[in-house]
C-alpha cells in the first residue's frame, strides 16, 4: 500500500515555526527579497557536517595539504553585501573541513600510519584557522578563536577557614534508635586551645549511665562538658536526607523507594577555638593502599577498558584495648579489622608511597592523569601528594607542576613535619623557589626521564625542588630525612649521572642534598653504588650519621653502609644476603638499633641468620633484621611467607618491633583461601618465632586487588574511629599560596592586554605568589582598566576581573606551552568587556560596537585519545554554531523593522486551522502504517 500527500505543507508548516518564508508547490521565492547572501550551510550547499559521505573534496583537498581557509572560493549571491559575510563564510568552511579531517579518524581500515597522517593534517589546520581568526578583521562585528564573557572568575580559589568538622553518617533511619558507634566503651579526649588557656574535656559514655545512647542524648551530653568548659565550640546532629533509591531496569536506572535519612555529628567550632582529639586507649593502625578492579574486562588486549580505582584502606590490627567500628551491612569485600575504605578519584592513578605524619594523619603519593580535587594539570601525568585526616577525610592535595609527564616513587616525612617526595620527570619543570637549582628540562636530553626531589613544609607549600638528569632515563626511588634536615635520596641511571662514572647497566646511585635558611640547595654527594649488571635501590635509611642502603644488584639483595660524617657518603661496610632467585627488594626500615629488610625471593638462598619460618616454593615473601653495622650476629633473623604460587612484596611496615608485609596474594597462603581472581594479603610476621600475627587475605572491586603501598601508626586506632572523627590537631585553613593550591609553578606566565591594540603584558608568577599578589600584577599588566579582586564563590577566594567602564576591552591569552597558568588557574582566554542588555533580552557589548562573538576554539586540541577526539568534535561543532549565530544577527541587522515584527510573528503566530487538520490526519494516517507494520 502506498500512501503519497502533498509534502509541501509538511515544509510549510516547520518553516513556518522555523520563521522561514513559506514555500508552496511550484512556488518559487524569486519574489522574497534576501537581506543577507545565501550562507555554505544552507540546504543545496555541500559542507562536512551536512554531507552524507564521509570525505568530501574540500576534506580530500585538506588531506592533500591544501589550505583550508580560503576568501576567494566563498562566493556571495548577493550584491553590495558587507565583506564579512564573506570571511565569516570562508572561516565557517575551513572550520567545518576541519571537522570532516577529525572524522577521518572514525573511517575503516584507518592505521597507525593514516592516524598519524590526520593528526598532522589536523595540526596544521587548526594553526592555519587560529592564524587566521586571530588576524581577523570584520566592520561590523567582533570575532576571537576563544571565548566572550563580561567577567573573568578563576576556578582555582583559596578555602575560607572551616568552622565546622562533620563525621561520616552514624544512624539511618530513626534518629531516636540507640547508635551503634555509641555503645561499648567509647573514651576520647578534646583539649581545647582558646587564646593562650588550654581546656581539656574528657568523653566518656559511660558517664551517661543508663540513658540511651542515641544522638540527642549523646549530643547533649557533650555540650554539657563542653558548657562547663566555658569554650565556644558546640556539637550538634546533621540530617542527611536519604534521596530517591534507583536500581537498574533493562539498563534504565528506576526509582524504587526512598532511602532512609542518615545522621551525623557536627563539631561547630568557635572561631576562637582549636581542637585536638585523642584517646586514652589505642592500638596499632595500618593505612594500605591498593588498586582494585578488572584491568582487561573484555579479555582483548588490544582494548583499553579496565576501569581500575585506587583506594586507601585503614586496619586495625589489634583488638585487645580497642573495639573497631561496627561494620555496615552490604560493604563490599570487607575483611576483619578494617575501618574505613576510601576510593580515590578516577585521575588517580598508581598509588607509590604512603606515610603517616606527627599529627596523625597519613600522606599519599600518587600519579595522576586529569584534574584531581578541582586541579588541572599541565602535561599528560603528574604528580599529587594527597593528605587525609586519621578519620579519612581528604585535607588536600598538592600537584608537582609537570609539564610533560612525572611520577613520584618515593616518599618522607621528617619529625618536624616536612614532606620530600621524589620520582622522575620528563619534559620541562620550571623553577621552584628561591634558590632552586638545575630545574629546567635538561637540553637535548629533555626527552629522557631525570630524577627529581620536592621539599615541602608540613602545610604542603614547597620550598625546593631539585632535578638531576643523565644522558638516558633515570629516577630517584628512595628518600629519607637526616636529623639536621638533610634529604637523601637513592634512584638508578642508565647512563652515569654528572659527577659519577658508569658501572654498567641500570646503575644505582647515592645523593645528598642540604637546604640553607633561603632554600639555596647545595649536593653534598652523588656517587653509583652496584655491580656491573643491572641494578636497583630497594630502600635507604638514615642512622646517625650513617646511611643504609638495600640495593638489587644483578639480583641478589645486597646491604651498603655508608659514613656522613665528613659531609660526603664513604663506604664502611656491605652485607650480601644472598641470591633472590628473580624476587626483589620492597622495604627497608630501622626497628630500634636494628635493621629490617623485605622482599620476595624465589628459593631459600638467603643467609641472614636463623631462618625461623620455611621458605616454601615460587616466590616467597620474606623479612630478615640483622645489624645497623651490617655485621653478622646471633640475633639475625629471616621469616618466608608464602603458599605454593608467588608472593610479590610491594611494602613493608615497622612498628615497635612488629614487622607488617603487603602485596599480591599467590594461589594459596597459609590456612587463608582464595577469595577472588587476584587477591592481596596483609601480614604481621614475627621474626624471632617464625610466627603470623594480624593477617588478611582479600580482594577487591571485580575480584581484583594490587596493595602498592603500606604505612603503619602505633596509635592510630581508637574510640575516635567509632566516631569518624580525627587524631590530633584538626588544621581548619589552606594554603594561600597559589602554588600549593594549583599546579602553576614559579616561573609559569599568561597574557593580558588592557586595550584594544598595542602589545599583550606577561604576567609571570613568583614563588609564594597569592590571589592578593596576583591582584596588584593584573592590574599593572592591564593598564589599571580592570577592576580586579577578590570574591568569595562557592565557600572560596576566587579571583575575578571585571572591565572598569563600558569602553574597555581586556584579553587574556595563554603562556607558552609547558609554563601556561592561566589554565591551571581556571581564567578563560579570550575576551572580557561590558555587556547591555536591551528590553528584549538581546545583549550586546557595552561599548556601542559590533557584537563580540567567540569561538570557544582551544588553540592546544588535539587526536591523541578517544576522548580528546571527542572533545575536539564538540568544540568544532560549537565553533560553528556561534558563526551561524554570527551570521543570523548580522542578516537580522540588515532588516528592517517591519520585516523583522513579521519573521516574529510567523515564528509565534497560530498554525491554521486547516493546516492543523491535515497535519494531524497525516499524522493518524502514519500511525496506522507503523501499527500495520
Amino acid at each position: 500500500m502506498t500512501v503519497t500527500f502533498d509534502t509541501n505543507i509538511l515544509l510549510n508548516y516547520y518553516q513556518g515555526r522555523a520563521g522561514a518564508p513559506l514555500t508552496t508547490a511550484g512556488a518559487t521565492n524569486a519574489a522574497v527579497k534576501k537581506y543577507a547572501p545565501s550562507a555554505p550551510w544552507l540546504p543545496g550547499a555541500q559542507t562536512a557536517s551536512n554531507t552524507p559521505a564521509l570525505m568530501t573534496t574540500a576534506v580530500k583537498n585538506a588531506m592533500l595539504g591544501h589550505k583550508l581557509v580560503d576568501e576567494s572560493a566563498a562566493k556571495l549571491d548577493l550584491a553590495g553585501a558587507s565583506a564579512d559575510y564573506k570571511k565569516l563564510f570562508a572561516l565557517y568552511q575551513g572550520i567545518d573541513t576541519l571537522a570532516g579531517v577529525v572524522d577521518q579518524m572514525s573511517a575503516k581500515n584507518v592505521n597507525s600510519a593514516d592516524k598519524a597522517r590526520i593528526q598532522s593534517v589536523f595540526t596544521k589546520g587548526l594553526a592555519e584557522i587560529t592564524a587566521y581568526t586571530d588576524q581577523l578583521d570584520l566592520d561590523q562585528l567582533r570575532l576571537t578563536r576563544a571565548s566572550v564573557s563580561d567577567k573573568a572568575k578563576s576556578t582555582v580559589g583559596v578555602s575560607r577557614a572551616k568552622t565546622d568538622y562533620t563525621t561520616p553518617p552514624l544512624v539511618s533511619g530513626d534518629v531516636n534508635a540507640p547508635v551503634d558507634a555509641f555503645q561499648g566503651d567509647v573514651k576520647f579526649n578534646i583539649s581545647i586551645k582558646r587564646v593562650n588557656t588550654i581546656h581539656d574535656v574528657a568523653i566518656d559514655l559511660d558517664e551517661m549511665g543508663a540513658t540511651p545512647r542515641n544522638m540527642a542524648n549523646v549530643t547533649a551530653y557533650i555540650n554539657g562538658k563542653l558548657g562547663d568548659a566555658e569554650v565556644g565550640t558546640s556539637v550538634s546532629s546533621l540530617r542527611i536526607p536519604g534521596g530517591d533509591r534507583m536500581v537498574q531496569i533493562a539498563g534504565k536506572a528506576t526509582k524504587v523507594g526512598v532511602n532512609p535519612d542518615q545522621w551525623a555529628m557536627k563539631f561547630n567550632i568557635d572561631s576562637g577555638d582549636t581542637l585536638t582529639f585523642s584517646a586514652p586507649k589505642t592500638e596499632p593502625a595500618i593505612y594500605l593502599a591498593q588498586s582494585v578492579g578488572n584491568p582487561d574486562p573484555d579479555g582483548k588486549s588490544t582494548t583499553k577498558d579496565g576501569v581500575i580505582t585506587s583506594q586507601l584502606l585503614k586496619v586495625q590490627t589489634d583488638t585487645t584495648d580497642v573495639t573497631p567500628p561496627p561494620q555496615a551491612t552490604g560493604v563490599a569485600n570487607f575483611i576483619d579489622g578494617r575501618v574505613w575504605s576510601k576510593d580515590m578519584e578516577k585521575s588517580v592513578g598508581a598509588v607509590h608511597a604512603t606515610q603517616v605524619a606527627p599529627d596523625g594523619s597519613v600522606y599519599v603519593l600518587a600519579d595522576v592523569t586529569d584534574r584531581t580535587a578541582g586541579q588541572a594539570i599541565k602535561g599528560d601525568q603528574d604528580v599529587a601528594l594527597l593528605k587525609y585526616d586519621s578519620a579519612g577525610k581528604l585535607l588536600f592535595t598538592r600537584t608537582l607542576g609537570a609539564a610533560n609527564s612525572a611520577s613520584g616513587l618515593a616518599l618522607a616525612v621528617s619529625s618536624d613535619g616536612k614532606i620530600a617526595i621524589a620520582g622522575k620527570v620528563t619534559g620541562d619543570l620550571s623553577g621552584a623557589a628561591e634558590g632552586a637549582l638545575n630545574s629546567g628540562a635538561t637540553g637535548s636530553f629533555a626527552t629522557q626521564s631525570d630524577s627529581f626531589v620536592t621539599v615541602m613544609d608540613a602545610d604542603g607549600q614547597e620550598q625546593w625542588t631539585e632535578r638531576r638528569g643523565a644522558r638516558q632515563n633515570d629516577e630517584a626511588t628512595s628518600i629519607a630525612f637526616g636529623a639536621d634536615g638533610s634529604v637523601y635520596v637513592a634512584g638508578r641511571a642508565q647512563s652515569s649521572l654528572p659527577g659519577t662514572t658508569g658501572l654498567g647497566g641500570w646503575d644505582s646511585y647515592i645523593e645528598g642534598f642540604k637546604a640553607d635558611a633561603k632554600n639555596k640547595v647545595s649536593t653534598l654527594f652523588v656517587q653509583n653504588v652496584g655491580s656491573s649488571g643491572s641494578d636497583r635501590p630497594g630502600g635507604l635509611v638514615v642512622d646517625g650519621n650513617s646511611l643504609v642502603l638495600a640495593n638489587n644488584e644483578a639480583g641478589r639483595a645486597v646491604l651498603h653502609r655508608f659514613d656522613l660524617s665528613g659531609g660526603t657518603a664513604t663506604e664502611t661496610a656491605t652485607r650480601d644476603l644472598g641470591d633472590l632467585a628473580g624476587g626483589s627488594i620492597a622495604g627497608l626500615a630501622l626497628d630500634g638499633g636494628q635493621l629490617v629488610i623485605a622482599g620476595s625471593a624465589g628459593s631459600d638462598s638467603l643467609t641472614a641468620g636463623v631462618t625461623t619460618r620455611a621458605y616454601t616454593a615460587g616466590l616467597d615473601a620474606f623479612a630478615a633484621r640483622i645489624s645497623s653495622s651490617l655485621t653478622a650476629g646471633a640475633g639475625d633473623r629471616l621469616a618466608y611467607y608464602g603458599g605454593a604460587g608467588d608472593e610479590k612484596v610491594a611494602g613493608l611496615a615497622i612498628s615497635e618491633g612488629r614487622v607488617y608485609l603487603t602485596g599480591q596474594a599467590g594461589s594459596d597462603l597459609p590456612g587463608l583461601d582464595a577469595v577472588a581472581k587476584k587477591d592481596g594479603f596483609l601480614t604481621e610476621l614475627n621474626l624471632d618465632t617464625g610466627a603470623t600475627g594480624f593477617t588478611r587475605r582479600f580482594s577487591g572491586t571485580g575480584g581484583y586487588a594490587t596493595p602498592t603501598a603500606i604505612a603503619v601508626d602505633n596509635s592510630g586506632a581508637s574510640a575516635l574511629d567509632r566516631l569518624g572523627l580525627p587524631k590530633g590537631t584538626m588544621d581548619m585553613t589552606d594554603s594561600v599560596q597559589l602554588g600549593a593550591i594549583s599546579a602553576v609553578r614559579p616561573g609559569d606566565q599568561f597574557q593580558v592586554r588592557g586595550a584594544a591594540t598595542g602589545p599583550f603584558k606577561t604576567i609571570t608568577i613568583d614563588a609564594g605568589e597569592t590571589l592578593e599578589t596576583l591582584v596588584t600584577k593584573l592590574k599593572r599588566g592591564l593598564n589599571y582598566q580592570a577592576n580586579v579582586s577578590v570574591v568569595t564563590s562557592d565557600g572560596q577566594r576566587k579571583l575575578q576581573i571585571k572591565p572598569l567602564n563600558p569602553r574597555t576591552i581586556l584579553e587574556f591569552a595563554y603562556g607558552k606551552t609547558g609554563k601556561d597558568a592561566l589554565s591551571l588557574l581556571g581564567i578563560p582566554e579570550g575576551v572580557v568587556r561590558a555587556t547591555v542588555t536591551s528590553k528584549d533580552g538581546k545583549t550586546t557589548s557595552a561599548d556601542g560596537k559590533g557584537n563580540f562573538y567567540g569561538l570557544g576554539m582551544d588553540k592546544d586540541m588535539n587526536l591523541s585519545s578517544t576522548e580528546d577526539i571527542a572533545h575536539t568534535k564538540a568544540e568544532l561543532a560549537s565553533a560553528l554554531n556561534v558563526i551561524r549565530t554570527a551570521y543570523k544577527d548580522l542578516k537580522e541587522a540588515a532588516m528592517p523593522e517591519s520585516e523583522k515584527k513579521a519573521e516574529k510573528a510567523k515564528a509565534t503566530g497560530k498554525v491554521p486551522a486547516y493546516l492543523t487538520s491535515q497535519i494531524a490526519n497525516y499524522q493518524a494516517a502514519l500511525d496506522r502504517l507503523k501499527g500495520a507494520s
